[in-house]
């Protein structure tokens, strides 16, 4: 008897319905159907966030490629007039000059070189901030709280010092390389190649001067700013305003040469040098003005890399 109840007991087992096996196959079906949507399209998970973060990469490695921020002049009393006071000195000499220089351009360019030249490293060490320093020193005097006269006096003739060299070098190095470079430049610009040679040296050993020192000094010899230089994006200072203003001055400074007026200042290199001279004064000038400090010329090349994410959708 015992056995036969036993029986009966697995045969109503049997018969009862099991939601068990519904249940678990529901659940296998979701998973297959949502491995099916996986492998029906397998590149959707890849192609979107690539095609999203395409334009903010663009944009993210242009905004590293000009990081650089615009120089600023030091923020002590001396530095600030004389920064204003620099470009005036420089177009009331040459002003001073003019006339000598229509009657005897080579001797006296020779001689307002080396003027110039002290000029230019008088105002790159009292108004700029060396390269690699340019928030080192004006951090550490607002860190440094009170502080004695005699340590100030200390700071002041060490760091005096200290961009003695750099200016040296920075007006050395224009002269070295930037001398040839700018002299054969205007021989391919039309100046005089077997005749007028002093002319040529003054002129590019003045352009130099005016357009490099300030920069090699506030920048040294770091590759990623100059290539900003170069490709004439950097943004917008007193600096750079100053070199653009020398470019442009001296490339427009060539227009009179080859008009009729018959003017005695009409002979090469003197509206060269002119347009040099003026250039850079209001270069200087220009790039302290609120609305163009920190621009940046951008070309019309940016502008045609904008519509190519449209063409990534798949």
């Amino acid at each position: 008897m015992q056995t036969s109840s036993y029986l009966d007991f697995l045969l109503n087992i049997k018969s009862q319905p099991s939601n068990v096996p519904t249940t678990t196959s529901s659940l296998y079906d979701i998973s297959n159907a949502s491995i099916i949507r996986h492998i029906s399209h397998p590149m959707s998970s890849q192609i979107t966030p690539v095609a999203a973060a395409g334009p903010a990469s663009q944009t993210e490695a242009k905004a590293h490629v000009q990081s650089y921020p615009p120089i600023r002049i030091l923020s002590n009393p001396t530095a600030q007039a004389y920064s204003h006071l620099h470009p005036t000195l420089i177009g009331s000499i040459f002003a001073l000059r003019f006339k000598a220089l229509v009657s005897d351009p080579v001797t006296t360019l020779s001689t307002l070189l080396p003027v110039f030249a002290v000029l230019q490293i008088i105002y790159v060490i009292i108004c700029l901030p060396a390269a690699g320093t340019a928030l080192g020193s004006s951090n550490k005097a607002r860190s440094s709280g009170k502080i004695g006269t005699g340590t100030k006096r200390k700071d002041a003739e060490s760091s005096i010092g200290a961009k003695v060299v750099p200016a040296i070098l920075s007006l050395s190095l224009p002269l070295v390389l930037g001398t040839p470079a700018l002299a054969i430049l205007l021989v391919l610009f039309g100046a005089p190649f077997t005749t007028h040679l002093p002319h040529t040296a003054l002129c590019a050993a003045h352009m130099s001067i005016l357009a490099g020192t300030g920069l090699v000094y506030v920048h040294g010899t770091d590759v990623s700013v100059w290539r900003e230089i170069w490709s004439i994006s950097k943004a917008v200072d007193t600096v750079w305003g100053g070199t653009v203003g020398m470019a442009l001055g001296a490339w427009l400074g060539a227009v009179p040469i080859p008009l009729d007026w018959d003017r005695p200042w009409q002979v090469y290199p003197i509206t060269i040098i002119t347009g040099a001279c003026v250039g850079y004064v209001l270069g200087c000038w220009a790039g302290r003005l609120p609305f163009l400090y920190g621009k940046r010329i951008q070309f019309s090349e940016e502008e045609s890399e904008e519509p190519t994410p449209e063409k990534k959708d798949i």
